[in-house]
């Protein structure tokens, strides 16, 4: 049982090491989706691009290597690309998060 802990521990650790990445990739997107959205206000252009969605969704699906499937790519990263057109405005981020005790059920 030492063993399984001690291997799990490190897989967890690793796996931390992965989200505290991805944390601050997300970080320096938003910080990308701001500026974009701020260069679209100054053009009058709008905010959604159905045809940008799907090629982002493609390209994903396209580059991607497993394990994730298509269909699991796609599951991933259109939830993000709509958080982004709806709650990420030029100047502002209205995303606010609260975390209940049943909401936080541990994900390893």
């Amino acid at each position: 049982m030492k063993r399984f802990e001690t291997e799990l521990g490190e897989l967890r650790e690793r796996v931390d090491t992965i989200d505290t990445k991805l944390l601050a990739l997300l970080n320096a997107r938003a910080a990308l989706v701001k500026d974009i959205y701020t260069l679209k206000e100054q053009h009058g252009a709008p905010r959604f691009n159905r045809a940008r969605t799907d090629a982002i969704l493609q390209r994903l699906i396209d580059d991607n290597q497993g394990p994730l499937t298509a269909p699991e790519v796609r599951e991933l990263f259109l939830p993000m690309l709509q958080f982004f057109v709806q709650r990420y405005r030029a100047g502002e981020s209205t995303a606010t998060f609260s975390v209940t005790a049943e909401a936080s059920e541990p994900l390893r």
